[in-house]
């Protein structure tokens, strides 16, 4: 380290202790102090202190029950885990059973008020059954043009194109 030259100002600067800088942010450019600034740093000093200690505190109280209640947990689970198993089981039981209770009262009056309502009163969503015909229509329509379109592929080549899923038989059959 002797070898290395001295730091300039500029590099002094940025090598500043914290405690450096905090001093130099409450002078002002005339050298005077800010009250307000030092009052403000002072109350977040106490602050993070007593967090942090507050912080040690918990975790040492924290990792002694772990060490302490230990051994009672380990000697004890085959008493209360197959209860805890029982009871979530039954927990995540009965959450089912209500959401699924929830969806069926949701879709019978639904489906209640879409078949009892008359005009403008159908229920959200209603139009879209609607559109499609309630029965398939839009179905049965699309399945009319396919047809026409396999005719019309059967007059002119003599026969039905080869379906696009079916086997290909082998050329030598049992090979």
């Amino acid at each position: 380290m002797a070898d290395r030259p001295a730091p300039s100002s500029a590099e002094r600067h940025h090598e500043r202790s914290l405690i450096e800088r905090a001093a130099h942010a409450f002078f002002h450019v005339d050298g005077s102090t800010s009250t307000h600034h030092l009052l403000g740093f002072l109350a977040l000093a106490v602050a993070l202190t007593a967090l942090v200690v507050l912080a040690g505190v918990t975790v040492t109280g924290a990792l002694a029950a772990a060490v302490l209640l230990t051994p009672l947990a380990l000697l004890t689970v085959p008493l209360w885990a197959p209860v805890a198993v029982v009871v979530s089981m039954a927990a995540t039981a009965s959450l089912l059973a209500c959401c699924a209770g929830v969806a069926a009262v949701a879709a019978g009056t639904w489906a209640h008020r879409y078949l009892t309502a008359t005009g403008w009163h159908h229920p959200v969503g209603a139009h879209r059954v609607e559109a499609s015909g309630g029965g398939g229509s839009a179905v049965a329509e699309v399945a009319s043009h396919v047809r026409r379109y396999y005719d019309a592929y059967a007059r002119e080549h003599g026969g039905f194109p080869p379906r696009p899923h079916a086997r290909v038989k082998d050329a030598a059959p049992g090979a």
